[in-house]
Formats: C-alpha cells, sequence, structure tokens
C-alpha cells in the first residue's frame, strides 16, 4: 500500500511538472500585441470631434475597433477622455486632453474581462507645451507579457477552472523579490485559485487557494 501511494505521488508531481513546462514551451509562440507609441495625431484631439461637457461620441464602433470620446468637468475646467479599444488584442488605449485639446496624459491597458483592466507599456505624461515631463514604464523588469501569463494560466487551468464561471482575472505583483503575474481562476468546486508565474520565465511559481471577502 504504501509502496502503491508512493508511485501515485511520483505521477501527480511527475504530470505537474510537465505541465507546467509544456505552458513554458509553448509561450514563446504567444504574440505580445503592444503598441505604446504616441503618433503626431495623437498630440491634439481633432476640433472636428465635437462633445458636450457631460456627454460622449462614438468615433468607431465595429467588431474589431470602438473607439469614443468624452467631455468632462473637472475642478472648473474642462477636459477631454477618448478611449481607443483594439476588442481581438483586448487593449484599450486611454488620451486625456486638457480644454485647449493637448494631450496631458497617455496610457494602455490589457483587459482580460470587463472588470479588470491591467496596465500595460510605458504610461505618458504631457505639460502644457507638449513636452513629456514622465514616463513609467509598466513592463520593467518582466519578459513575459499579459497574453503569455494569460496563455500560461489558461493552460493550466483548461481542466480544473468552472464552466459556470470561466471569468480570468490578471494582476501584477511581487513574491519573495520577483515580478509575478497574478492569475485568477474559479475552478469547478467553486474554489477561487490563483497561480504566481513568473514574470520573466513563465514557471508557475506557486499555486494558492485564495479567500474573496465583499
Amino acid at each position: 500500500m504504501l509502496q502503491i501511494l508512493r508511485y501515485t505521488a511520483f505521477y501527480v508531481v511527475l504530470f505537474l511538472l510537465l505541465s507546467s513546462c509544456a505552458a513554458i514551451k509553448g509561450v514563446k509562440e504567444v504574440s505580445c500585441h503592444l503598441v505604446d507609441t504616441i503618433s503626431q495625431q495623437d498630440l491634439h484631439l481633432a476640433t472636428t470631434y465635437n462633445v458636450e461637457v457631460g456627454n460622449s461620441v462614438t468615433i468607431c464602433c465595429s467588431d474589431r475597433c470602438f473607439e469614443e470620446i468624452m467631455q468632462l468637468g473637472v475642478n472648473g475646467t474642462n477636459i477631454y477622455f477618448r478611449t481607443v479599444t483594439d476588442k481581438e488584442n483586448r487593449i484599450i488605449s486611454q488620451y486625456i486632453y486638457d480644454n485647449n485639446r493637448k494631450l496631458l496624459s497617455c496610457l494602455f491597458y490589457f483587459v482580460p474581462n470587463e472588470f479588470n483592466w491591467v496596465r500595460i507599456g510605458r504610461e505618458y505624461k504631457f505639460n502644457s507645451k507638449g513636452d513629456i515631463i514622465k514616463i513609467i514604464n509598466h513592463e520593467d523588469g518582466y519578459s513575459i507579457c499579459c497574453e503569455q501569463a494569460m496563455y500560461i494560466g489558461d493552460r493550466y487551468s483548461k481542466l480544473k477552472a468552472s464552466k459556470e464561471y470561466p471569468r480570468r482575472i490578471l494582476n501584477r505583483g511581487k513574491w519573495q523579490g520577483k515580478n509575478i503575474w497574478e492569475y485568477h481562476y474559479i475552478n469547478r468546486k467553486k474554489q477561487n485559485k490563483m497561480l504566481v508565474i513568473d514574470g520573466n520565465s513563465g514557471k508557475i511559481l506557486k499555486k494558492l487557494d485564495v479567500i474573496i471577502t465583499y
């Protein structure tokens, strides 16, 4: 009986190692679609886009793209929000303009689902002259991009995840001094699980039970 238990434990560990290695091997074939550059056209919001305070205007709406402009009153001045959604790659580009339609900031998100936005690429901040005054690179310390992290998590959880609650959540984090991806899913027993994925090697470092309180 003891020998059978030893063999069972061995094959369980072997299976986990092989599944982890397979995920890491295949991740190199997954493309990272982020383009975090700003064009000359993005620096100014065209005056042809007329939108009243508190309202929004849809510029583009298709199966692949959605673009919207909104104007809001903030602290006695008006600002414009321009949002461009790449539906195919689940990437949102968000531009904020001042009252003169000059770009104030720009940042990019990866959106695994409607409730989960992950900052990706470079975030830009500008002064009133249009000069870049600050750049925050959210990819610093990461070799594995968001799409690759999702691939690793999806591949590992494919046979374990609940079909009733299929939503996945992805976040950045730190674990034992390493840059990691936190991949959350719900298993078939309706338990919340989290994978700790190394942000550089793509290796699954830890599998955790997560208790969510509201």
